[in-house]
């Protein structure tokens, strides 16, 4: 199972997104599934890291799967690519 990011996440979507993303961590969720994003900005690398974060300080690694060209992209041009995207 794994934790399905919504198709839109732009920056008015982000603080939600990351929320229901926190708690599934918290239930102990460790893939985010990308696969449905279509519309993102930089607001989703921001909320990859506090996951990533999140899941760290939990003692977990987290692993981020369907992840767009486009948000490969972003995450490049951030020097972010250890978010490591599949």
């Amino acid at each position: 199972m794994s934790f399905a990011v919504p198709q839109r996440v732009l920056f008015d979507d982000a603080a939600g997104v990351m929320s229901a993303g926190q708690k599934a961590i918290s239930a102990g969720e460790t893939h985010i599934d990308l696969a449905a994003v279509t519309q993102s900005d930089s607001s989703l690398i921001a909320c990859l890291l506090a996951w990533q974060r999140a899941a760290t300080g939990a003692g977990k690694k987290l692993t981020v799967i369907n992840a767009p060209a486009s948000l490969r992209g972003i995450a490049a041009l951030y020097g972010v690519e250890a978010l490591a995207l599949e």
